[in-house]
């Protein structure tokens, strides 16, 4: 059975997430990943990177308050536990309903041509390590800020046809998953695979 389970000494996290508490922040939705044991966590423009211990094969996406909440009142507990279940992130004693994608190896990593959709997918796959410190990443982020972009000037054109921007961002997201899957359909080891959120 897989397991989804880190520890993570309790000074260590008061550092990482400390920057957090500061309320003239703006946050973004946080992304909670690890890798060679350090645990990342991204909200906005600031990434943090702390190590920890333990089992971990995808990434968890929740609220930005929640994190604010914890970098405030971090939990008591030394080690802290964080562990991820049937939709849901255990850290400390808080339960945390939370997005979750499965991280495998991304096919299209290999094309020559990667469309826009391509990189969008890739940025769903790629280690976190790899998008902060390598030239594909920066591409990756590159694609991402792209999207947005269009996603906002969309929204702008279709006003009037009251077409909201969760409708369009749902397209995308839609398109998104088909490309991983369709990677999955040729036979290679390439794909997310999300949770809903409960």
């Amino acid at each position: 059975m897989i397991k989804n389970m880190l520890k993570i000494a309790r000074a260590d996290f008061k550092r990482a997430t400390n920057v957090y508490s500061k309320k003239e922040l703006k946050l973004g939705p946080v992304l909670l990943s690890f890798e060679n044991g350090f645990l990342f966590i991204e909200s906005g423009e600031i990434t943090k990177v702390t190590r920890a211990e333990g089992e971990w094969h995808g990434r968890a996406t929740f609220s930005a308050e929640i994190l604010r909440a914890l970098a405030m009142v971090p939990p008591s507990q030394d080690p802290i536990p964080i562990s991820y279940a049937d939709g849901h992130l255990l850290i400390g004693s808080m339960t945390v309903i939370c997005d979750w994608t499965i991280v495998r190896t991304a096919v299209v990593k290999d094309l020559v041509n990667p469309s826009l959709v391509d990189m969008l997918a890739l940025a769903r796959t790629m280690p976190r390590h790899e998008i902060i410190g390598t030239a594909l990443g920066r591409r990756t982020r590159g694609a991402v800020e792209k999207a947005e972009r269009r996603i906002k000037n969309a929204t702008r054109q279709l006003a009037d046809l009251e077409v909201t921007e969760a409708e369009i961002r749902n397209l995308v997201e839609a398109r998104i998953a088909t490309r991983l899957v369709a990677g999955d359909s040729r036979g290679q080891p390439d794909g997310t695979i999300r949770d809903p959120i409960q």
